[in-house]
């Protein structure tokens, strides 16, 4: 079978032709996939009273074994200082299983001093990391002695959230 060249175009000028498309396509693909968000890892768990709302974020629910994972937790006011009834204590609680909590910026992750403004809508924000916890034989190259599911957690005045960690060996 013979294909009829209408336009009267060398096979020099097709071939052009045809690599002029096909790089047009490509820049074209490049521009949407640029225009693509990053795949979004991270997850967030939120609980309240009347005073306070305490989320916890992770950048990640799943952590390599020697990998870490950010947390985020934010304590917001949600009314103003006068009109919180009784004491609160201002200390938060991270906590984790199946790992720690390296801290940054403050020394314990069992007690962290929240200080924010006395007005509606002021927050805290305490960052921290979770490191799981693990053995490793060298020798045979192999990790043992961890979880394969653990949580991290936190705890003010009350409200508690937590959120479960997946860790995996890597590879």
């Amino acid at each position: 079978m013979k294909t009829l060249n209408i336009f009267k175009i060398s096979r020099v000028a097709n071939c052009h032709l045809f690599i002029k498309q096909v790089a047009v396509v490509s820049i074209a693909l490049c521009f949407f996939a640029c225009g693509d968000q990053v795949i979004n890892t991270e997850k967030s768990i939120s609980d309240s009273n009347s005073e306070f709302k305490l989320t916890l974020t992770v950048s990640d629910e799943i952590v390599r074994l020697d990998d870490s994972i950010k947390l985020t937790a934010i304590v917001e006011r949600k009314v103003h200082i006068d009109s919180i009834d009784g004491y609160v204590s201002m200390k938060i609680i991270l906590d984790a299983v199946g790992g720690t909590i390296d801290g940054h910026g403050f020394s314990s992750a069992s007690n962290i001093t929240v200080t924010m403004d006395d007005a509606t809508e002021s927050k805290f924000q305490a960052l921290a990391f979770f490191l799981p916890k693990y053995s490793y034989n060298s020798s045979k190259e192999e990790y043992y002695s961890f979880m394969e599911k653990g949580h991290v957690s936190a705890t003010f005045d009350g409200i508690s959230v937590s959120i479960p960690i997946n860790m995996v060996e890597p590879r």
